[in-house]
């Protein structure tokens, strides 16, 4: 479904890769509810042709890995031919051997330093631990793993019973399910509430963010310029009924994404 059109704001690059890393032991749903979130967002958040996100799995190599223990998976990509990610996401489960790997956690480490947003679920924060990136930060992991991660890490602070934690560049989450929160949270920064709202819908998932996100979140999508936001605010009154409001939104003057 497409839910506005126009162009991306200053005429960027709309459409972001989503890189879902994988190793052998990564926990299922870890990987697979950010990946279900961002793929049904990449529709709901389009513009014309072109979806909000362009959804991928990467390993050290294209051969299969093995996930939880009883699901192989095929990777999309190697880390030598992965298209450069704007947002990575790092499960947990198996992350020693990526940790013990020179070369899978070299890339790991540059990847999610360059990155828009790079997320971890679970364990996979012990890889952005590894890569520097949680010094200084406010962050969280499966409860489990909690002692754990804060002594590895004595330069983080450790936040314990957090579904997630933004950090801007860097979101970190609790175990499994807790991704999905995390995913359906970048989605509502990136693209607005409105786009999570109707991920969520569609995922029949129980959504119900932070008050003190949520009042922060944008509505209308902030990436689309002004012609496609009227077009979504003008798909909001539509699937509402309220076709002559639609009518007038999309003749209307500029509208804010807030």
């Amino acid at each position: 479904m497409v839910l506005s059109s126009g162009a991306p704001v200053s005429g960027k690059k709309y459409t972001r890769n989503v890189a879902i890393v994988l190793w052998n032991g990564a926990e299922i749903l870890d990987w697979g509810g950010p990946a279900e979130v961002f793929q049904a967002a990449a529709s709901f958040g389009s513009t014309d042709d072109s979806p909000a996100f362009h959804v991928y799995t990467v390993s050290k190599t294209r051969e299969p890995i093995t996930s939880q223990s009883f699901i192989e998976v095929t990777p999309n990509h190697s880390i030598d031919d992965a298209p450069r990610p704007d947002i990575v996401v790092l499960p947990g489960g198996g992350v020693g051997s990526v940790r013990k790997d020179e070369s899978f956690l070299s890339w790991c480490t540059s990847t999610a330093k360059d990155a828009e947003i790079a997320l971890s679920v679970c364990t996979g924060a012990f890889v952005l631990g590894d890569a520097g990136l949680l010094d200084g930060k406010e962050v969280t992991t499966w409860y489990g793993a909690i002692d754990g991660l804060a002594e590895a890490f004595p330069k983080a602070t450790i936040s314990r019973g957090r579904r997630f934690i933004d950090n801007g560049a860097v979101v970190t989450t609790a175990g499994v399910s807790a991704g999905i929160d995390g995913a359906l949270h970048v989605v509502a920064r990136l693209l607005g509430k409105h786009v999570a709202d109707r991920t969520a819908e569609y995922m029949e998932y129980r959504w119900a963010p932070e008050p003190y996100l949520g009042k922060d979140y944008p509505m209308l999508n902030p990436s689309l310029d002004d012609k496609g936001r009227r077009a979504q605010l003008a798909g909001i009154c539509n699937a509402d009924e309220n076709f002559d409001e639609a009518i007038q939104v999309d003749e209307a003057k500029p509208v804010s994404s807030n």
